[in-house]
């Protein structure tokens, strides 16, 4: 399902992943996806992985656009809106979810987009998940804000989208990596289920 998402690391300061994805935003999509990855990794290791990580320059960017169609997905999955928080699986070991298939990346990823802007158009990013590196914390930010952020909230120094009447998204829920969730409950807190009147 089309539900448009934004899958973000911190390290050292330093925004290291902000990727756009096109689909499954929801909690038990891209946001159980980035669950299961916590919950399994070795984050001394992905740490040192994020090392390696840069955003794409011009020119890469430029070179990339020059292959004939559909090449550019092949050498450069990580660049696709297809995604979505499986760029953790890429980035640490090399593979990713692909419907039912683990798809293997043999290549090197150039560079990342940086699409953090898009955590300010809450009309059109439903779902925002930031691992935190520094503070040891998994963040989920929902979408459709239309008051202000509080101050000191993470993306409110963010300007507001083209739709004057949405802000940036805004905090639902943290989780500390030592203290994460089962997939079940993640669910659960996220999206409530609606009583019947």
């Amino acid at each position: 399902m089309g539900t448009r998402n934004l899958t973000m690391v911190i390290s050292n300061g330093e925004t290291k992943v902000a990727q756009y994805g096109q689909w499954d935003g929801y909690p038990d999509g891209q946001g159980k996806t980035a669950l299961e990855f916590l919950r399994g990794v070795d984050l001394e290791k992905f740490k040192e992985r994020l090392k390696s990580i840069h955003w794409l320059t011009k020119e890469q960017s430029e070179e990339i656009d020059k292959l004939p169609d559909g090449l550019w997905q092949k050498y450069h999955p990580y660049l696709s809106r297809d995604r979505g928080a499986d760029i953790l699986n890429l980035i640490m070991h090399g593979w990713y979810e692909s419907g039912r298939d683990k798809v293997i990346f043999g290549g090197e990823i150039l560079g990342l987009v940086d699409s953090s802007a898009f955590a300010g158009d809450s009309l059109s990013n439903e779902w925002t998940y930031v691992i935190d590196l520094d503070k040891d914390t998994f963040e989920v930010y929902t979408g459709f804000t239309k008051e202000p952020l509080p101050e000191g909230e993470r993306f409110s120094n963010l300007k507001k989208a083209s739709s004057a009447s949405y802000y940036a998204v805004k905090h639902a829920k943290t989780y500390l990596l030592s203290d994460l969730p089962t997939a079940d409950q993640f669910i659960k807190d996220l999206e409530p289920v609606e009583e019947e009147n």
